[in-house]
């Protein structure tokens, strides 16, 4: 009787409505920030290179387009790999084509007092300490991931800043062209599992040099032409170039003025006076490897 009295109870039913209701609202809202993490600000997972394919190395179709910098130092010349960056390399192309980087400044170059060689350099900013001005571009893309490049040495990438839970990693203005700061002891004794084909990675970054490290850029371009002015550039000494590197002194700005004089676009058949050349490191062995390899195929077993 007491059962019945209550199942029929009108003020039990709407309390069962509002559980219900509530309920409802709970899970839709669940739903859609699941939703918008995944579509909107998903982290990016680490990239994959057990099926990669390293085009970056490899001499480009005549009709490949090309960025020439005209700097201070020298030309450079990069093919770009639009295919990998497609939205990034739109963006890039059009700065280019309206001038944005000519008259622009490398602002950063990596020197690190517990490394050999520079880490890279930053080029492409409106000032000479890289803090943005009213004619910077500040305009920003998703960062777009490839297996198939790699950021060893030459290779252009553009990083800003780091994605929330709503927000992926984006890509800016800012060029960013990879130096050389590999030591050989240290790829031989990094102990990594080969789920996404990091060996195969590691002897790539001992052959060409480059920074190995867990960097995630939107990588565009690979320089193939031009190296003695890169070189000119990686060797400039940097503000506070003996201090430590947690030294608020130490600006990694370089001590004199290094700048893009003008950017252009071409195609590699236009540009190829000098070939496809992206030189080996000297002390590039290719048996490094082959002990810890097998050792750690095995412990992977």
């Amino acid at each position: 009787m007491n059962r019945n009295n209550s199942m029929g109870d009108p003020f039990r039913r709407n309390k069962m409505q509002s559980y219900f209701k509530f309920s409802l609202i709970a899970f839709a809202a669940v739903m859609f920030v699941g939703i918008a993490i995944y579509f909107f600000g998903q982290k990016q997972e680490n990239v994959d290179y057990s099926k990669a394919d390293f085009i970056q190395f490899r001499t480009p179709e005549d009709s490949a387009t090309v960025v020439v910098f005209e700097t201070t130092e020298g030309t450079i010349k990069a093919v770009l790999y639009e295919k990998e960056a497609p939205k990034y390399a739109e963006y890039f192309k059009d700065l280019v084509k309206d001038g944005y980087f000519d008259d622009t400044y490398v602002c950063s170059i990596f020197h690190y007092k517990d490394r050999e060689g520079s880490s890279g350099f930053i080029m492409g900013s409106k000032t000479t300490d890289g803090v943005s001005n009213k004619e910077s571009n500040t305009k920003t893309v998703n960062i777009e991931l490839s297996s198939n490049l790699l950021p060893t040495k030459g290779a252009l990438g553009s990083y800003v800043k780091d994605g929330g839970w709503f927000t992926k990693a984006k890509a800016g203005s800012v060029i960013t062209v990879f130096g050389d700061s590999v030591d050989m002891n240290e790829l031989k004794d990094t102990k990594v599992d080969d789920v996404n084909g990091l060996y195969s990675v590691r002897d790539l970054f001992a052959k060409y040099g480059g920074v190995f490290a867990g960097i995630k850029y939107t990588l565009f371009g690979q320089i193939y032409d031009g190296w003695d002015a890169f070189d000119k550039i990686n060797a400039t000494r940097i503000i506070g170039e003996d201090k430590e590197d947690d030294d608020k002194d130490k600006s990694y700005q370089p001590e004199r003025e290094i700048k893009i004089i003008k950017a252009y676009l071409s195609t590699y058949g236009e540009q190829k006076q000098n070939g496809f050349n992206i030189p080996q490191r000297s002390d590039y062995d290719p048996d490094l490897f082959k002990n810890s390899d097998s050792t750690s195929s095995s412990e992977n077993k």
